[in-house]
This record gives structure tokens, C-alpha cells and sequence, in this order.
């Protein structure tokens, strides 16, 4: 999975395979790339919340997000 940040900064935050696992925070500002890999892949995963206001890119604020996937037959 290939992610691309545009806009607002976020909080993005990465956990384990298992939904009680332990997480770790990354802030996302305009122009990342963040790019999940292997088991990686099916890690819990999400935004936390976007931080209004640390971008111009967008007229009215906000944040895009591009996700990339390949997705294959089973």
C-alpha cells in the first residue's frame, strides 16, 4: 500500500496485526509518502485527527489522501 498525504498535517497512527496491540504516532505533513509493506500490510492503521491550518495547498483547508493498492484474485 503506497499513501500519499496532501494538505492539512495529520496524526497518523500504526499499530500491530492485533487490534490490541501497541501503537505508535506519526505526524503526516504535505508531500509524505508512506508506504506499507508485507505484514506490515495488515497492521491496524488510521488517522487520528488532521491539524487544521498547517497547510495552504488546499482554499479552505483540509487534507487529501491518495491510497494506492494492488489488489489481486484470491
Amino acid at each position: 500500500m503506497v499513501s500519499i498525504s496532501l494538505g492539512d498535517d495529520a496524526l497518523f497512527r500504526l499499530g500491530g496485526t492485533a487490534r490490541r496491540a501497541p501503537t505508535r504516532s506519526f505526524r503526516l505533513a504535505s508531500g509524505d509518502v508512506l508506504v506499507l509493506g508485507g505484514a506490515a500490510r495488515l497492521a491496524y492503521h488510521g488517522i487520528d485527527r488532521v491539524l487544521p491550518g498547517t497547510s495552504r495547498l488546499l482554499p479552505g483547508g483540509g487534507r487529501l489522501n491518495l491510497t494506492l493498492r494492488r489488489v489481486t484474485r484470491p
